[in-house]
């Protein structure tokens, strides 16, 4: 029998608050080094062009998120959520584990 995959989108998360201010400042860096990355890459060959599409991409949500204290997945939640007005919920397992790892999460 197959298995359930659980959506994307999950609604029911508890632990579903904004982000304090070490966490802000994390995603804040790591925005801005992905941005400035997308803007050192080459433009001379289309694959470089994409990989800078997609570290811009990946940079403005990281800032986008922090500027918003957004919990969730920066890349896929805090851009809708911003043009929603509501938070979109999307659980992001990478950001939990560093934000546990550095401690830098609410004691």
């Amino acid at each position: 029998m197959k298995e359930r995959m659980a959506p994307c989108c999950v609604d029911s998360s508890a632990d579903w608050r904004p982000l304090n201010a070490a966490q802000r400042w994390a995603r804040l860096i790591v925005g801005v080094a992905l941005l400035s990355l997308a803007l050192a890459l080459p433009s001379s060959a289309a694959v470089w062009i994409a990989l800078a599409i997609v570290a811009g991409w990946l940079g403005a949500t990281h800032v986008l998120a922090a500027a918003m204290a957004y919990p969730g997945c920066p890349e896929l939640g805090a851009a809708p959520s911003l043009l929603l007005g509501r938070w979109v919920k999307i659980s992001c397992s990478p950001w939990r584990w560093l934000d546990a790892r550095f401690r830098l999460t609410a004691r």
